[in-house]
């Protein structure tokens, strides 16, 4: 098979990089007073969400090999979003607690974050995005039947 333009414009690779692109580039522009992305956005709820989580189980949970988590956990630390503890059962492990700082950015995130999904749900239309989250479920489920 020849590969060509058209092909390539329509593989299942180029255009979720290019989906990510879109949902990037809107929040961004929504939390543009913040200068704060959309996985410092991911990391930080999760961090909210589940108080005390391993700094491992962040990095599974928003899709992050150790070293980005390691770096994405320093940012927020280094901006007060975060604080780190050792864990007493696992010296090596490090526990994750939201600030009163981060919960105040989190609260602006989350706002930016809604701002951007309405944005992209005009443009698409409210089915059609529920129908593009559900197939993007299941895509992701491809991974997790790998494992």
């Amino acid at each position: 098979m020849k590969l060509t333009a058209e092909h390539m414009r329509n593989t299942h690779g180029i255009l979720l990089r290019r989906c990510q692109q879109v949902a990037m580039t809107i929040y961004m522009e929504e939390a543009a007073e913040l200068d704060f992305s959309p996985t410092q956005f991911s990391a930080l709820a999760f961090i909210q969400i589940e108080p005390g989580i391993h700094q491992n189980a962040l990095g599974k949970k928003i899709a992050l090999d150790r070293s980005s988590v390691t770096k994405c956990v320093e940012i927020l630390e280094n901006r007060h979003f975060i604080r780190r503890e050792v864990d007493r059962k696992d010296k090596r492990a490090r526990l994750l607690f939201i600030t009163p700082e981060g919960e105040a950015t989190l609260e602006q995130a989350s706002a930016a974050a809604m701002r951007a999904k309405t944005r992209i749900e005009e443009r698409m239309g409210k089915d059609r995005f529920s129908n593009f989250i559900k197939d993007l479920h299941a895509f992701s489920a491809v991974l997790d039947e790998m494992e």
